[in-house]
């Protein structure tokens, strides 16, 4: 006897082809059987449902989140069952004694006490497999973390004896099975990074055939410059390429058709051999750090000079006509697109506009927003706003444009407590949901089989995630069952914290981890460590 059947479904199976009527039977943790399925413990009717691979979001921040979250609750509810983590440059291994206060500082913002107990790579995975997850996931390593690592926290000049500290700790951490090297270029201390220190990392990645994915150092004004650089170390390093979440803000003094003819280079690329493709989110509202506005010549000694300057006023008053960068509508004075993310000191205005901040405070939006930084101290690049950045027709090209995967660039969170105070977004309860209910539903931008494709196995075989992201016997059995007709999400700006409804189970390695719409609490989610 099988251990779970599900009968009567209408199987997506993740590879763009169409639905057919199919029961699926599971043992442990594989897909067994496809189309008439033998006696199981669990049966599971699933007629006039969808039957899906897991969802695998290829651009996840959900390593920020997970160890005072390990049931995944937000995400694994919509579907979720593996998530790419250690994106935008930033992740929570390798440490050293001169990053750990950083990392400890990154984690305590959404929750988590005291200081990581890991240091390596290695280390990072067995203390997350002890805890036990409720979903799968996979790790880069990100290169802010590793400058941190190696005493390189703002404008140092960079020596051999750095680079050689940097290219050890990911060739042990290659060996330990991350995925690749991310970068974060729009990001302290990232910024500071020549090409030529990224393409050295890269090199190293190359050896092992990993994976290279980044948010490049520009999307507007100099994104010709920022995709050839990306493309050049990619092909210095002989690596897979990932361009993550590639998308044009609306309004940011971009060239002309600027994301066609940038997305034109990397499909021109392609069509010479490089291994590369890119992922994008659902909403027109994305996530950023607030300190990423700010200019070089005040970042160069590190966010706890910064704090110190923001106290006088003539650097403020500089600062004003110097933010045309990153979200340069801020610089334009476009403060109603603009709302805080979360402040472990300004609590209380997590949500709001910056216009609603502004009315609070008696101040401008300007004097507002430094004060919220200065008050962060060296911890500002934890500090996150989420913005209007996309128009509805620009989703709608990114979405459908056959070389992205979709992703939300979140994290999982939960429907309250700390966490769910840090996390008021829309994005860790609804990204997913807003693809099914939003674009294919509603919009029809995609259809639901091409979706499911982009949603599953397009990200798994980007990652090399054998043997998951489709419905196939002897492949592992991350499933989601849901009504495609009634998925939605209740989650707004104002109230986000809301977990969807009609994802009916979620089944992670062959165990049911979401039954009949609630979280069973059962964590059988793995590390997938890269071969």
């Amino acid at each position: 006897m099988i251990d779970i059947a599900i009968r009567g479904g209408l199987v997506i199976d993740g590879t763009g082809s169409q639905r057919y009527q199919a029961d699926v039977g599971i043992l442990n943790d594989q897909i067994v059987e496809i189309g008439r399925v033998s006696a199981a413990n669990r049966e599971i009717d699933a007629t006039g449902l969808i039957v899906s691979p897991g969802f695998v979001d290829p651009h996840s921040h959900s390593d920020f989140t997970m160890h005072v979250n390990p049931l995944a609750q937000s995400t694994v509810r919509q579907g979720v069952t593996t998530e790419i983590v250690g994106n935008c440059g930033f992740s929570s291994a390798p440490i050293t004694p001169k990053s750990v206060k950083q990392i400890a500082g990154r984690l305590k913002g959404y929750g988590f006490e005291g200081d990581p107990a890991w240091r390596t790579m290695d280390e990072y995975f067995s203390h997350i497999e002890a805890d036990g997850v409720s979903a799968n996931f996979a790790f880069f390593i990100g290169h802010n973390s590793l400058r941190h690592a190696a005493g390189l926290d703002g404008d140092e000049t960079v020596t051999d004896e750095h680079l050689k500290i940097m290219s050890d700790l990911v060739a042990e951490s290659m060996e330990a099975g991350a995925l690749g090297l991310s970068t974060g270029l729009e990001f302290l201390p990232g910024k500071f990074a020549k090409t030529e220190e990224i393409e050295h990392l890269a090199k190293v990645v190359g050896k092992y055939g990993g994976v290279y994915t980044s948010h490049v150092r520009n999307r507007d004004s100099e994104i010709f410059s920022s995709m050839s650089e990306f493309l050049q170390i990619a092909k210095t390093g002989n690596v897979v390429a990932q361009l993550s979440h590639f998308n044009v803000r609306f309004d940011t003094n971009a060239p002309e058709n600027a994301w066609e003819r940038a997305v034109g280079m990397l499909v021109a690329e392609k069509d010479k051999g490089l291994d590369v493709a890119a992922d994008t989110t659902p909403f027109r509202f994305g996530l950023g750090g607030m300190s990423a506005i700010l200019p070089e010549w005040l970042l160069k000694d590190g966010y706890a000079n910064v704090a110190l300057a923001l106290k006088e006023s003539t650097v403020r008053d500089r600062l004003k006509s110097d933010c045309d960068r990153y979200w340069r509508y801020i610089h334009k004075g476009q403060w109603s697109r603009v709302r805080l993310q979360g402040s472990l000191h300004y609590p209380e205005f997590t949500g709001m506009s910056f216009p609603e901040i502004a009315k609070e405070m008696k101040q401008d939006e300007w004097d507002c927003y430094f004060d919220i930084l200065m008050a962060a101290g060296p911890d500002m690049d934890k500090v996150i706003m989420f913005g209007e950045n996309m128009t509805e027709a620009h989703l709608a090209e990114m979405i459908s444009h056959p070389d992205f995967s979709l992703g939300v660039d979140g994290f999982t969170s939960v429907d309250h407590g700390a966490l769910a105070d840090a996390t008021q977004s829309q994005f860790p309860y609804c990204g997913h949901i807003e693809f099914l209910a939003h674009h294919v539903r509603e919009k029809k931008t995609l259809t639901l089989e091409s979706a499911i494709h982009k949603m599953s196995s397009k990200p798994a075989q980007r990652f090399a995630l054998k043997t998951r992201g489709e419905i196939k016997e002897g492949w592992f059995a991350d499933l989601v069952i849901f009504d495609a007709d009634k998925v939605r999400s209740d989650s707004t700006l104002e109230n986000p914290c809301v977990y969807p409804v009609g994802i009916q189970q979620v089944i992670v390695n062959g165990t049911i981890v979401v039954d009949e719409s609630q979280h069973t609490l059962k964590r059988p989610g793995r590390v997938l460590r890269r071969k």
